[in-house]
This record gives C-alpha cells, structure tokens and sequence, in this order.
C-alpha cells in the first residue's frame, strides 16, 4: 500500500536552500511511490534580512489553513518549521491538528538558531514554543553540531542527522569538470543571496583592498540583491568583480565550472548547513569560510580555509594567503570534488529521510 505523506514549508519561489530542500523530497519520495501532497507556506518572492520580524504582510499566511484538510489522509506530517517564535507559532495549526488526528509528525530543522530563539523567550511565549517543537515524534538537523537545537524539547534517541545535498539534475561528471576547469590562476566566487550576513560586503571590501595594492582577481558575484542591503556602489567601484544576478540551471552550472575558489565568510544568525557549499566542492573549487553553524560538520582543514566570523583583516589575510600558496591548495580544490560527490548526494538524501520517515510511522 502506498504511503501519504504532507510535506508543510516554503517551496520555490525564493532562492534559498530551504525551498529547494522541499522539491527535492516531494520529487525523490514520488519517485519511490509516495502519494506526495504539499502545504506551500512561502507567499512572498521577495529575500530581506528581517527575518522573524512581524508584518501585516505575513498575515496572508492565514490563507494556508484552508488546505489543514491534507493532514487527515496523510501517514506522515514533515514540517520545516521556521526559527524564530512567529515562525514556529504560525505552524501551530497543523501541529495541533496533526497530534489530534493522531498522525505522525517531523520536524525537519535547517538551522542552528532555534536553541538561541528559546533562550530569549520568556513566560507564555516561552511555555508555547516548547509545547509545539516537544509534540514531534521525530527531530531532524542537517548535522551532529546542530543536535542541541532540538534535544531541548525532543529525546535525543528521536532526533536524527540528514546531511544537505547536492542536485543530481545539476552535477556533472568529475570528468568534465576537471577537463572545462581552469587551474591556471584563482578565479573566486560567491553563490548566495547578498546579504551582509552572508559576508557579501567583507568580501567586497577586501577584494577592493586587494585591487590598491594590484592584486586583480576574476571574481563573480551570483545571488538574489537584498533591498536593505545595496551593494551596488561597492560593486561599481571594482571592474574586476561580476555580478550575474540569481543563477539557475546551465548557467550556475558555468559558474561552478568557472570558479575554483568558493568564499562565503558568512556570519548568519539563522546559518545552518549552505547547500553552496557543497555545490562548490562538487565541482571541485577550494572552500573559504568560518566555522559558523554546521559548516564545521562539512569542511575541515583538508579542505577549507577558515577565516573568523566578521573580520575584514583575517578574510584578507587568507585571501592573500591563498593567493600566494595557490599551486599547493588547488591540490584542496580538486580532492573536494570526489569528497563531496561521494558524500553529499540527493540518492543517499532522499534514502535516509525515507528511512526516517518509515521508522517513525512504524513507532
């Protein structure tokens, strides 16, 4: 007999991981003879920094209550929840209505900010943030350093680690990616939404910095503009750096190809596993970043260059360090293609999220 399951979250829309994340169960589980149904709770095309903030905007929302009637025939109820108190709370509805329905519920978490959001509640809000993350049956994060977001309010033996993924419809053999690379020089890029957290505007900065003293790099820039956050006056200033806009299909797939050095110095506070940077490893670049939420989980000394959250002096620092050592770490570079192409795949995603989901219907 087929299974049901109802996946609740955002789907594309917005460029972000989350988003992705979703299509990518509700095709894979399909595929293996899942009666798929879905929630879309993303009504906006728009990406800003005000993340959890209250607007009149998001009272639209309420019109997604009309389709609860889902939760009654489906097995399974996977929810990516948000992570701040509105975010939790506006999936309340479902929550409550599953638990009386007596379906199964999971909560998949891609973030490593739902620890820090409780600790700043207080009272009633406090009291109603753990009832609802408590009543899933299973917990799952993208990574073992993220496991302490969840085991506040779920048992540790009920929470699980799925690692993010990288799009089959966007690798390509490691045979052509290495016979189209070039090696010759660094070509730097970034690949996400251009928000300052992101450390889009450090970034920036240091390639300017690098310009005064000669140091021209081939750089491109891909990712959703962010309205509160303009770049483009730093851009304007650096004829060396490229802006594509959003990227999709053959035309990320050149960017990856293209690039050989991946920087995302991010900061964000709502950070948890970026699924650019496993793209980036699969088409073999070299990976310069922090050691914020789960990235550590992903990228090691072997294959990373960690420079510290928010400092413009230690980006530039390993950039240049980079610079002058490149002959030995495009070595890095191209080992991450087979690490990541083994390690990270939608098949071994897809797989272990259907186990889970068995498991917890089985219970």
């Amino acid at each position: 007999m087929r299974q049901n399951v109802l996946i609740i979250g955002p789907f594309p829309g917005p460029p972000k991981g989350i988003s992705l994340s979703n299509e990518v169960v509700a095709n894979g589980l399909s595929k293996r003879g899942w009666n798929v149904k879905k929630i879309n709770t993303e009504l906006s095309d728009a990406v800003n920094s005000a993340i959890g903030d209250f607007s009149f905007e998001k009272l639209s929302f309420l019109k997604t209550y009309f389709q609860s009637y889902k939760i009654f025939t489906a097995d399974a109820v996977y929810i990516t929840i948000g992570i701040t108190f509105f975010g939790v709370v506006k999936y309340a509805p479902f929550i409550i209505l599953a638990k009386i329905l007596n379906k199964k519920t999971l909560l998949h978490l891609h973030s490593n900010h739902l620890k820090k959001e409780y600790q700043s509640l207080h009272g009633i809000k406090k009291a109603l943030f753990f009832k609802l993350i408590a009543s899933f049956d299973t917990g799952i994060v993208l990574s073992n350093s993220l496991r302490d977001n969840l085991t506040p309010f779920i048992a540790e033996d009920s929470v699980c680690e799925l690692y993010n993924f990288v799009e089959d419809k966007l690798l390509l053999s490691e045979k052509i990616v290495l016979q189209q690379k070039d090696f010759s020089a660094i070509r730097l890029f970034f690949l996400s939404n251009l928000l300052e957290e992101k450390g889009i505007n450090l970034l920036l900065k240091v390639i300017k910095r690098l310009n005064e003293e000669g140091l021209f790099l081939e750089v491109k820039i891909a990712g959703n503009k962010i309205k509160d956050n303009n770049v483009d006056a730093l851009l304007a200033e650096l004829s060396n750096v490229a802006y594509l806009g959003i990227v999709s299909g053959t035309i990320k797939q050149d960017l990856l190809i293209w690039g050989n050095v991946f920087c995302l110095p991010t900061f964000f506070s709502m950070e948890g596993q970026p699924i650019s940077i496993l793209e980036a490893m699969a088409f073999n670049s070299l990976i310069i970043t922090t050691k914020h939420a789960g990235i550590p989980d992903i990228c090691s000394e072997e294959n990373a260059i960690f420079c510290i959250e928010k400092s413009e002096e230690d980006l530039y620092s390993k950039l240049k360090y980079a610079i002058s050592n490149w002959e030995e770490l495009q070595k890095k570079a191209i080992a991450n293609g087979a690490y990541a192409r083994l390690r990270f795949t939608e098949t071994k995603f897809i797989s272990t999220l259907e186990s889970i989901i068995l498991e917890t219907i089985r219970k």
